[in-house]
């Protein structure tokens, strides 16, 4: 199994095995149109979610909560079987990394999680990665030490 963390552009002209069991997360901002897909016939399926990559509620925004999470589940427990989880956002680092975080917690691939941390591309929504955790009863002393390590 395959997992890809992509920005929107890229994502929009990935080549995979149309024979393979493709399937794709796409997440953008609320009121932006996502991108057209070169070869949408590759997936098996498609999940479309829209909410903001902001840790702080204070704006009132709309951002990754409950339903997000319902849904994502409900695409994992249907494709758990897939070659390839493409999961993308508009910049391919944060939003689609903490749905990747859920997606690797889901398949109990933990040093996947630690690779995420570490590859100095990617830098996890905080937010979506406290809920997968919450969901899945982990406890985020080791997601804590790897943020102080990527942002100290």
């Amino acid at each position: 199994m395959a997992t890809y963390i992509l920005n929107k552009k890229d994502a929009t002209k990935i080549k995979l095995d149309p024979s393979d069991y493709n399937v794709m997360i796409r997440i953008t901002n609320p009121k932006t149109d996502f991108l057209q897909l070169e070869n949408e016939n590759i997936f098996t399926d498609i999940l479309s979610l829209k909410f903001f990559d902001l840790e702080d509620d204070k704006s009132g925004l709309y951002l990754f909560n409950e339903t997000h999470l319902e849904r994502i589940m409900q695409f994992f427990n249907k494709h758990r079987n897939c070659k390839n989880m493409v999961i993308h956002c508009d910049e391919g680092k944060s939003r689609s990394a903490g749905v990747a975080v859920g997606w690797f917690l889901f398949n109990d691939i933990k040093s996947s999680i630690y690779k995420i941390y570490h590859n100095n591309i990617h830098f996890p929504n905080r937010r979506i990665v406290e809920f997968f955790y919450k969901h899945f009863n982990e406890n985020l002393n080791n997601i804590d030490k790897w943020e102080n390590e990527l942002y100290s």
